[in-house]
């Protein structure tokens, strides 16, 4: 299980159960996200999302209980950041450079 694959979970869940939308929202390719999440599932032997063919419809009542604890580990992973910024107020924020072929 990667935190990556959480973020994506909640990013779809907070989507409308949209996987287009939560790529979007993610900057990353649908298929990436789709790709995790079905791997999450097979790692878990459990469905987060019921699903209508490709369509997701809802969320289980195991994918219930899994998106409250990732909700619940992404805010622990948050307020580590926040603690971190407060305890080293100096230290500078990330940055992300775009990549640039010319350079």
């Amino acid at each position: 299980m990667k935190l990556q694959q959480l973020r994506f979970i909640l990013a779809i869940a907070e989507s409308g159960l949209n996987i287009t939308q939560a790529s979007e929202r993610l900057y990353t390719s649908q298929p990436g996200v789709s790709k995790q999440l079905r791997l999450l599932e097979d790692e878990l032997g459990i469905q987060i999302f019921a699903r209508n063919g490709k369509n997701l419809i809802g969320i289980t009542e195991e994918g219930r209980v899994v998106l409250e604890k990732a909700f619940s580990i992404m805010s622990q992973i948050n307020e580590i950041k926040e603690f971190s910024n407060a305890v080293n107020p100096e230290r500078r924020p990330l940055t992300i450079q775009k990549f640039s072929a010319a350079a």
